[in-house]
């Protein structure tokens, strides 16, 4: 009879030990939850190359709007200020302005903004035990990409509230390209002063995007080839460059994790002198620029590996 009791005792503790361990695919959802609805403050390091650039991270609610803030603590002040989809972009001492529908920049906010169904469905996602990050215990999820066009993530969540105190982004053969490393973390209270100041600060009038940069309806003289699975066109306009007055097309693509800026134009005379290829690199971003054989100059520049973009750039042509 005692040896039943056990056995049934043994079972139980197991079955609730395993119920207590959430999947993969909740954690995801919880860190979406953990960002959105908690007050908290983050210090991190933003790592790519031999570069670190510390980081601080205010998040929290304030009278129904809520509050994003991201500055740097070291070198020139860079920030940027989000309240519910308006976010203004200081990244200059002289210059600020403030876009509608729009989302701090960086893979640390399209992480948290992108849908867990959306990560489910172009990545394998596996939870894979836990590690101490920031001072907090928390739980490890790898987001491996289904084919190699992408980079693969793995993310560091708070236990407790599933917050993301961690994000490294690694290639195809695992090696680290960019990392945000979470420091020093602490939950805020309801009434925190922090949020509140932030709350009050003024900002200039929210524009749009076509509003900054005078955007034009689309020319519809390309046609975009080869994309990675997921990506589609978000958009697609004529502007020109700021500083300048070349004409580009432009299109803005997305796969609702990772977004990548199309520019084409005509090649000048400017351009002919330069180099057929131009790439660089800074960390997750890869800039890829070609001087066609056909008179087109194209540049691609986003949060894939180097070979995506030069094959996008490759495959767009010209309607006839």
């Amino acid at each position: 009879m005692h040896r039943i009791v056990l056995t049934f005792f043994l079972i139980g503790s197991f079955i609730t030990k395993a119920s207590a361990e959430p999947s993969a695919e909740a954690l995801l959802f919880q860190m979406q939850r953990g960002y959105h609805h908690n007050n908290f403050e983050l210090v991190m390091a933003h790592i790519l190359q031999n570069n670190i650039e510390p980081l601080r991270l205010t998040h929290g609610w304030n009278n129904r709007t809520e509050i994003t803030h991201l500055l740097t603590l070291s070198g020139r002040p860079i920030e940027y200020l989000g309240k519910n989809k308006q976010v203004t972009f200081a990244e200059s001492a002289q210059i600020s302005y403030t876009l509608q529908e729009s989302q701090l920049p960086g893979l640390w906010f399209s992480m948290l903004n992108s849908s867990p169904e959306t990560l489910l469905k172009y990545y394998e996602v596996v939870s894979t035990g836990k590690s101490r990050i920031a001072g907090q215990v928390a739980q490890l999820v790898r987001l491996t990409a289904k084919e190699d066009s992408k980079y693969s993530f793995i993310i560091w969540l708070e236990q407790k509230t599933g917050i993301l105190l961690r994000l490294d982004v690694n290639d195809a053969q695992g090696n680290l390209v960019e990392q945000y490393l979470g420091i020093d973390f602490r939950l805020l209270s309801e009434n925190s002063t922090n949020i509140k100041t932030l709350a009050s600060m003024k900002v200039p009038p929210a524009a749009t995007s076509h509003d900054i940069y005078r955007a034009e309806p689309a020319s519809h003289q390309w046609t975009l080839g080869w994309l990675p699975s997921g990506f589609v066109p978000l958009s697609s306009d004529q502007h020109k460059l700021i500083g300048s007055d070349e004409l580009v097309d432009y299109f803005m693509l997305s796969d609702g994790l990772v977004d990548v800026s199309v520019y084409i134009s005509r090649s000048s005379a400017e351009t002919k002198g330069r180099e057929k290829e131009q790439i660089a690199m800074h960390g997750a971003t890869s800039i890829f620029s070609i001087n066609r054989d056909d008179g087109v100059t194209l540049t691609v520049v986003g949060e894939l590996p180097l070979l995506s973009l030069r094959r996008i750039a490759e495959t767009i042509r010209a309607n006839k």
